[in-house]
């Protein structure tokens, strides 16, 4: 598979200078022969001309073609003093020459792109990108045509954002190519991506043995006129270009160099899932659970049949088996070097192609699994297909196989093979559990969709997709090699999701029904120049990305993109300038660090961002639209499975009521969220009041599952800020939930009037405890413009009360009172003065020392003018802010 793109690149004037030298040289053909050399339209080998084989024995010095014009005077004396001196001339001048797969003359130009697979070849995998990709093309290049229905397009891009769909791919910035097709009825597109090829521009191309890439596509049909069928299949997979077995890796993947070495080691520990009730973790039964073994000639054996056994360590004995509860762990350690495996086995270590674990358990267990070809720096518990319960980068919770086994080894990573369902703790889910020990070679993901428009008034959205992750055992002798997924019968994990949505004049109705399994994974490790290094956040790459603030920057450290996004505060950044609207007056020159609510002068117009309400259906005291966290944007949150359901009426042309109910489980454990909720909602204009805003949300809820989220802290400056891990207090477990907003609002050209009240509540149901916030703003402002003097007295009145916020636990009872005047005039032609002072009364009723009072005064000269075509702005002047505290100096 090969890709290119040739640039051709003349300006008006050159392309007028070789067509008038084209027409030269045909006019003058006569006279300069063949001098000039044949531009051959195809390829082709040199040519012997008949002409030209003379029988002498002295050196040719022209070409034979030029043997016409020159038969035996091949030389001549050179002397300049009559002529002038001709310099030569590059021959790349106007490029290189290229010719397309047939051999036919394309044209003479620059290769600005170029990706290519060839196989079976040592290095043949290659990617090229030159300058002239991002300085004439701004890395991104389109062709397309079209002719009637039928449409294409061809775009390679290093910054291409792409969906296929919410549960398969979605990259804001995919290095890559997509080719897209699109007919009246149907469309096709398919993508591609060498993901180890550098994103940075090349002078030279680089080509690997070993390599990482991406391959998709999506194929949508149009069935009648309302409804779509539409089927994908994405897949990342490791490849080995001197392996010539090409449809096996684009579905499964394939060893690369440093996978395929011979195992010597595996180990396996059995962990606790639910490790915070302490009890009723994973339950082993040695005494019942086998490895078979097989071998190169087919012969297959059994760990018992030969007596041999892993080396157990940790655990708890039980009567007839070991159990890990808690923080507690079962190490199993397979040695094929121990005197047990090479004095028994059938064969050496060499030989093996398979070991299936066949592993009695029950209870609530996690498997983790590891071996000493699946090295990393960082060592540990990887979690892939699974979320994790904090937000921990992956690696920092290193366990190296030296630590488990007390063996002197490199650090091998562990990773999630399979946990039990739900939460339980009397052995009533005893099974065998079967799965294979291999590398990781693919992620793949298969699905299909159904999407259907106002059919009886209902629109509908369905997507069901499977996900294999594949690995394999490493065999140096072997070409092709043993592949496996998932455990047993369970080889996939599947996701799936419906949407369902009707509107009937003054009625409407809602409902989306959810499933996605926690082994359900979209991410891939990345084989670089340097090896595979399965510890490294910066080895992997997301078919779905983290990228919670919908930006062109994904969220996480990975290896299509080496630089995360520190910059994440989902829905406060409504002017889109990559800067929150809570700390406005901060940028990357410039920095401030106080937000702009706590700031004098500025926190008149901005409020805290505790006064922002909306929606929170997880119940983690934070606003579901402003949540950011460290899973991918999958529609709902995997390890997740439920419905929601509501209808909804509209009272009036302004009163909207809505009823609903949540029932969502978590399928790796015992937890649940369910509510039934009820929410009203209220909005009016009128001309002389204003706008008044009324929401109303109330929830009986009975929610267990944590939500952990990771924000961006107001106070944060963009050059050195950082996100704060936010742990779910688990408020509703059994509890009323009430959230009120009510606002008002009236602005002309003069007067401002503006109040909102705030107040979320959650009151236990089992015992007398609540956690609350209160707030109550109320603001007005009025300007009047007096000889050329602008006048603008301001007040502004903040109440909080609060057994938590958004950031802390911090029980606070506040009343803040603000008075301002500003004043503004045209100083000069171009300058103006504008001067102010702002005198702030806070009263802290639950911490008298944190009581004060103060006074700003502000002067400031604003210049205005022009040069050069630009817009000068100077300012000059100073802000004094002076506070007197109840218990301490001012």
């Amino acid at each position: 598979m090969t890709r290119a793109i040739h640039c051709k690149k003349l300006s008006v004037n050159l392309r007028r200078t070789f067509a008038c030298c084209a027409a030269l040289l045909a006019l003058a053909d006569g006279s300069y022969g063949s001098r000039l050399g044949w531009r051959q339209d195809v390829a082709q080998s040199p040519e012997v001309y008949l002409d030209a084989l003379d029988p002498a024995l002295r050196r040719w010095y022209v070409p034979q073609v030029m043997f016409a014009e020159y038969p035996w005077r091949q030389w001549e004396y050179t002397n300049r003093a009559r002529l002038p001196y001709q310099r030569y001339v590059n021959i790349d001048l106007e490029g290189d020459y290229f010719y397309d797969l047939y051999g036919n003359y394309l044209t003479q130009g620059w290769l600005i792109f170029n990706t290519a697979q060839r196989r079976p070849e040592e290095a043949g995998s290659s990617l090229f990108k030159t300058e002239r990709f991002a300085r004439w093309f701004n890395e991104l290049v389109i062709a397309g045509d079209h002719k009637g229905q039928y449409h294409y397009a061809l775009t390679v891009s290093n910054n291409l954002r792409t969906t296929l769909t919410p549960l398969s791919l979605s990259k804001p910035r995919l290095n890559g190519m997509q080719i897209d097709l699109a007919t009246d009825k149907y469309q096709l597109t398919f993508l591609h991506s060498l993901i180890t090829g550098p994103r940075g521009l090349q002078v030279e191309e680089s080509r690997f043995t070993d390599a990482t890439s991406l391959v998709g596509g999506r194929f949508t049909a149009q069935l009648g006129d309302f409804v779509e069928l539409g089927l994908h299949a994405v897949n990342a997979h490791q490849t080995n270009s001197e392996s010539d077995q090409l449809i096996e890796t684009l579905y499964k993947g394939g060893l690369n160099k440093q996978q395929n070495e011979t195992i010597s080691q595996i180990a396996i520990a059995l962990r606790d899932d639910s490790p915070e009730d302490g009890a009723g973790g994973a339950a082993f039964f040695p005494d019942a659970s086998d490895v078979i073994i097989t071998y190169r000639d087919g012969t297959v054996e059994s760990g018992r049949d030969i007596r041999f056994g892993p080396v157990i360590s940790g655990g708890l004995e039980r009567q007839g088996f070991l159990t890990a509860d808690g923080d507690g762990q079962i190490s199993l350690l397979y040695d094929f070097d121990s005197a047990s495996f090479v004095n028994r086995a059938s064969a050496d270590k060499s030989e093996i192609v398979a070991v299936e674990f066949r592993l009695v358990l029950a209870n609530d267990y996690q498997i983790w699994m590891s071996s000493d070809q699946q090295l990393g720096e960082g060592g540990g518990f990887v979690t892939v297909g699974r979320p994790s319960s904090s937000f921990t980068w992956t690696g920092e919770r290193s366990i190296s196989l030296g630590d488990v086994f007390g063996a002197d080894v490199d650090d091998p990573v562990f990773l999630l093979v399979a946990q039990a369902e739900g939460n339980v703790q009397d052995i009533s889910n005893l099974r065998t559990v079967r799965f294979d020990y291999g590398l990781p070679t693919a992620t793949t993901i298969a699905g299909a969709t159904l999407k259907v428009e106002d059919v009886l008034g209902f629109d509908l959205y369905g997507e069901y997709d499977l996900n294999w992750n594949f690995r394999k055992y490493p065999n140096v002798a072997e070409e092709t090699h043993t592949s496996s997924a998932g455990i047993g019968d369970r080889p996939s994990a599947p996701a799936w999701m419906a949407n369902l949505s009707k509107r009937m004049g003054r009625l409407s109705l809602f409902g989306e029904m959810y499933s996605i399994d926690p082994r359900y994974n979209t991410q891939s490790f990345v084989t670089t120049t340097s090896g595979l290094d399965y510890a490294r956040q910066g080895n992997r790459f997301d078919l779905v990305e983290d990228n919670d603030d919908q930006d062109r920057f994904p969220d996480g450290f990975r290896a299509d993109f080496l630089v995360d996004d520190r910059l994440v505060f989902p829905g406060w950044d409504l002017n889109n300038d990559l800067v929150p609207d809570f700390n406005q007056n901060d940028n990357r020159v410039k920095a401030n660090s106080v937000p702009d609510y706590e700031e004098p002068f500025l926190r008149f117009l901005v409020d805290r961002p505790e006064f922002l309400f909306g929606v929170d259906m997880n119940h983690n005291f934070w606003v579901d639209l402003y949540e950011n966290d460290t899973e991918p944007d999958y529609p709902y949150r995997r390890d997740q499975q439920g419905f929601n359901v509501y209808g909804g009426i509209d009272l009036s042309r302004h009163w909207q009521l809505k009823v609903g109910a949540l029932r969502e489980e978590q399928i790796s454990a015992d937890r649940k969220n369910h509510s039934t909720y009820l929410q009203l909602g209220y909005e009016r204009v009128w001309p002389r009041v204003g706008r008044v805003r009324l929401f109303e949300m109330s929830q009986l809820v009975q929610d267990d599952i944590p939500d952990p989220i990771l924000q961006w802290h107001p106070d944060n400056t963009l050059r050195g800020g950082k996100l704060v891990h936010i742990a779910d207090p688990l408020l509703a477990r059994d509890a009323w939930v009430h959230q009120l907003f009510v606002g008002h609002s009236l602005t002309s050209d003069a007067l401002l009037v503006m109040s909102k009240l705030n107040g979320v509540f959650f009151a236990q149901r089992q015992r007398d405890a609540s956690d609350f916030f209160f707030g109550l703003i109320n603001k007005a402002s009025y300007r009047r413009t007096w000889r050329g003097l602008t006048l603008s007295p301001r007040w502004k009145s903040e109440w909080r009360q609060q057994s938590r916020s958004l950031f802390d636990q911090e029980e606070r009872t506040t009343l803040m009172e603000l008075f301002s005047l500003l004043l503004d005039t045209q100083l000069l032609q171009a300058t103006r003065l504008q001067a102010g002072v702002e005198y702030a009364l806070f009263n802290d009723f639950d911490r008298d020392a944190e009581d004060f009072d103060s006074l700003s005064w502000a002067l400031q000269l604003a210049t205005e003018s022009a040069y050069l075509g630009y817009r000068i702005q100077a300012l000059a002047g100073f802000v004094v802010e002076r506070k007197a505290f109840a218990e301490a100096k001012a």
